[in-house]
């Protein structure tokens, strides 16, 4: 079972505090399992007792699990043990999750009225039409509108489906996720979202020592962008090279430009994990404003779409109406 984004801001908040507080691994995870803490990350933490006690890292012991922690969790617990900087990589966890909950409750709020008026709108373009032919049987008007109603949620699972396939194919294709940063607010929360992830993961291995060139490998594959993991490829031949990455993020177009001339000046300055830092809580809330703004426009043009529903299957029905009555009549 995967744990949702709101327990996992919850659990990495408290895994951040305990060890700020001086805690050590083994005891937060003590502390916490005494919390009576959702089931799956109870799991997860006595993977974490298991893995330690076989003498496995922090990170290869919380990644037992492959469904219940993400790429973007190991990279960033990875950089923060291998650095001894657990506190702050636990809650750039903590920020993260936190984000993705508050979008995902925007989300399904928004969604509410819109379904609901799709379904009134199944029933005004199915039932009065039914029967005002006067040929059916209630439960045959019954039947009819299920079959509608099923052949709706078909379709919308279909639609459910390509949409999800597309998305787990967009961090290994650059060309589909370069077509779905076009679709309007879909493309900007994305590309917000991506950029919040490679900051997080690049500024936890910047205060972990990591070389330059893991540094941009692990943090372009912890983006989920196609876009940015191909960028990745060149950065990295920048830095085996021994070649500073300023000038190459400058030339790549997968990174934002003010971003970009940030980190060169950063990188001449000696000032990178400072800026790394101030750029993943940017990226963070332009991310969040941007999600809020998806989760509030996807449901006003479904609004839109099934009201025109609504309204053509009102028209057809009086048009019926209508000429019922004019046969009737002549």
């Amino acid at each position: 079972m995967t744990p949702s984004a709101s327990h996992k801001h919850l659990f990495y908040s408290e895994m951040a505090k305990l060890m700020e507080a001086g805690f050590d691994i083994r005891k937060a995870a003590e502390v916490l399992m005494d919390t009576n803490l959702p089931a799956p990350q109870a799991h997860l933490l006595k993977d974490l007792n298991h893995g330690l006690e076989a003498g496995q890292t922090i990170t290869a012991a919380f990644s037992k699990d492959r469904k219940a922690i993400t790429n973007l969790e190991r990279s960033i617990i990875g950089a923060g043990e291998r650095g001894g900087k657990l506190a702050p990589a636990f809650q750039h966890l903590a920020d993260y999750f936190s984000m993705v909950a508050s979008a995902h409750r925007e989300a399904v709020k928004g969604f509410i009225y819109p379904v609901i008026v799709l379904h009134l709108g199944i029933f005004v373009g199915s039932v009065p039409a039914s029967m005002m032919q006067g040929d059916k049987t209630p439960a045959q008007i019954v039947s009819g509108l299920l079959v509608t109603l099923l052949m709706v949620y078909t379709a919308a699972f279909v639609l459910f489906l390509g949409v999800r396939i597309l998305l787990k194919m967009a961090p290994e294709n650059p060309g589909i996720d370069r077509l779905i940063n076009l679709i309007p607010w879909v493309g900007k929360a994305r590309r917000n979202m991506a950029m919040a992830r490679f900051c997080k993961v690049y500024h936890s291995c910047i205060l972990a020592g990591i070389s330059m060139g893991e540094t941009a490998q692990v943090s372009s594959e912890a983006s989920q962008s196609g876009i940015i993991r191909e960028a990745g490829i060149r950065l990295v031949k920048v830095a085996k090279a021994g070649s500073e990455l300023g000038v190459q993020f400058i030339a790549d177009s997968a990174f934002p430009k003010p971003f970009a001339r940030s980190y060169a000046t950063g990188e001449e300055a000696g000032t990178l994990d400072k800026d790394l830092g101030r750029w993943s809580k940017l990226f963070q809330g332009e991310a969040e404003s941007s999600m809020k703004a998806l989760s509030v426009m996807l449901p006003k043009v479904l609004y839109f779409l099934v009201l025109g529903f609504v309204a053509w299957k009102i028209v057809g029905f009086f048009n019926g109406y209508y000429q019922g009555l004019d046969s009737i009549s002549e």
